[in-house]
């Protein structure tokens, strides 16, 4: 897996395709922090007068951010460009462990809670969720792997912040007995 992983980043770091790298470069600034799709949700949030629905994505967000930084000091992955000559980064290297990828993590943790407000939603957010995931990759800061990790992770996160959320919506519609 670890040669896969060394080969895929390595070719994709050093693709470096003018119209494609900006693009990159803004899907990994957007994704920072999901900064993104809280922004979506809180727009959702107004338009829809749910204020649960910008708070889960928020604690689903916190959540991950938890999570994640739990894992990557764990696993404590160095960086592909740390590991091997033949990665290129494009961007800045972040100081922080490779495994999982926090950027993946938060994004389909946000990703996750806005699909189940608003599944009209669901393929673009996932869509952008995937190409914030992609851009670590292209960019040269992470394998593959961390990526898929960091989704499954986000996705599992957002699954279970949905969950908690309509149990107690559930629990404050029901009146007393």
């Amino acid at each position: 897996m670890q040669e896969l992983d060394h080969r895929i980043v390595a070719w994709m770091s050093g693709l470096d395709w003018p119209v494609v790298t900006p693009v990159m470069k803004l899907a990994s600034t957007i994704g920072r922090g999901a900064l993104v799709f809280l922004a979506i949700a809180l727009v959702l949030a107004v338009v829809r007068r749910r204020p649960a629905i910008a708070i889960a994505t928020l604690v689903a967000v916190l959540v991950s951010q938890l999570a994640y930084n739990a894992m990557k000091h764990t696993i404590d992955r160095p960086r592909p460009s740390v590991t091997y000559a033949d990665v290129h980064p494009l961007i800045a290297v972040p100081n922080s462990p490779a495994m999982p990828s926090g950027h993946a993590w938060e994004a389909f943790a946000a990703a996750t809670v806005i699909a189940a407000a608003a599944p009209r939603l669901r393929v673009p957010v996932f869509g952008l969720a995937a190409l914030i995931g992609v851009s670590r990759v292209y960019l040269g800061v992470h394998y593959p792997s961390d990526v898929l990790v960091g989704a499954a992770g986000g996705v599992l996160t957002g699954l279970v912040t949905v969950d908690i959320w309509r149990r107690l919506g559930a629990r404050r519609v029901r009146p007393d007995a």
